[in-house]
């Protein structure tokens, strides 16, 4: 499955659309670099653009939000050595099946654990767009680092003992 989701025609169709969409994109803010600390700038033009969990549904598919997702997952494979995912055939009871995701890629398995031992793969992911959902929603924190704090989750064993200790 694994595989499947790495390479297949949607998927590569998708990330062909942000690459080509990039140029445009980033005229909003200026400096991406993919560095980590422009991810502040990505949550400060989300913050900016868009209003509620609503408006970024409203959005999802227009190149401001598809572009910005597309960075955040780039940030997070240039910098810890994800790879882009995306069902190759989604299913219709499943939203999230339908969008692109990062995740540590399969050969480092055993990096991971799950600590309650039920699931064999632990393997952090993320959805961009979920992310950008965390920014909007009641109790957001109205700083910047969110996104950039997302990183910690690939040290391994680092987001759960973080949720242990907090």
């Amino acid at each position: 499955m694994d595989r499947a989701h790495a390479d297949n025609p949607r998927l590569s169709a998708w990330l062909d659309e942000q690459r080509e969409g990039f140029a445009d994109w980033s005229r909003h803010g200026g400096g991406w670099d993919f560095d980590e600390r422009s991810l502040d700038r990505v949550e400060a033009l989300v913050r900016e653009h868009v209003t509620s969990a609503d408006d970024l549904f409203a959005r999802e598919h227009t190149p401001l939000v598809q572009v910005a997702c597309w960075y955040v997952g780039e940030v997070h494979n240039r910098s810890r050595g994800t790879g882009w995912r995306l069902d190759p055939d989604p299913a219709e009871s499943h939203p999230w099946s339908r969008r692109p995701y990062v995740i540590v890629p399969f050969d480092r398995l055993d990096e991971y654990r799950d600590p309650e031992g039920i699931d064999y793969d632990a393997r952090p992911l993320h959805h961009p767009l979920s992310s950008f959902l965390g920014l909007l929603g009641e109790g957001a924190a109205a700083g910047t680092g969110a996104l950039r704090a997302e990183l910690d989750d690939y040290a391994p064993g680092g987001a759960d003992e973080e949720r242990d200790q907090g």
